[in-house]
């Protein structure tokens, strides 16, 4: 079909920095993915092993800036948040059980859902906690591909 590979560091460095550049000035930033069961959407944003994804890469440069930066003048806050879409309905995976509606917002600083909560971190092993409470929470349906896709 006339793909050709791309390694993870090439996704990053033609999606991931952009975004963190754009993040780093103080808007709010989302990459989303889309796309059948079994084309890579996880692999791509988290990646495995030594192969590290999008969001890992995003995470380290902030905590190396945030490092380099920091000081009597400079305070940094770093939080995340989960969620899901499914059917027409947002999901906060860190809080499943707010009743809560969840509602997709556009502000100075850009887009944002209200109502999702969020969680401080200091280290992207905080966020990779974080991600395992959320992907505990996350909707699963058997599909024809996938006996365990996240729906």
């Amino acid at each position: 079909y006339g793909a050709t590979y791309s390694s993870q560091k090439d996704v990053y460095d033609h999606l991931g920095v952009t975004m963190l550049e754009n993040a780093w000035q103080g808007f709010n930033c989302t990459m989303f993915a889309y796309g059948q069961t079994g084309a890579g959407k996880s692999y791509s944003f988290v990646g495995y092993g030594s192969n590290k994804g999008i969001l890992p890469q995003a995470c380290e440069e902030i905590f190396r800036r945030i490092k380099e930066q920091t000081g009597p003048n400079h305070k940094f806050q770093v939080e995340c948040a989960m969620m899901e879409i499914y059917g027409r309905e947002l999901r906060d995976l860190l809080h499943p059980k707010s009743k809560e509606k969840l509602k997709i917002r556009n502000g100075k600083t850009g887009t944002y859902v209200q109502g999702l909560k969020k969680s401080a971190v200091g280290s992207y092993e905080a966020i990779e906690k974080v991600q395992d409470v959320g992907t505990a929470n996350r909707t699963v349906g058997a599909t024809q591909m996938n006996a365990t896709s996240s729906r």
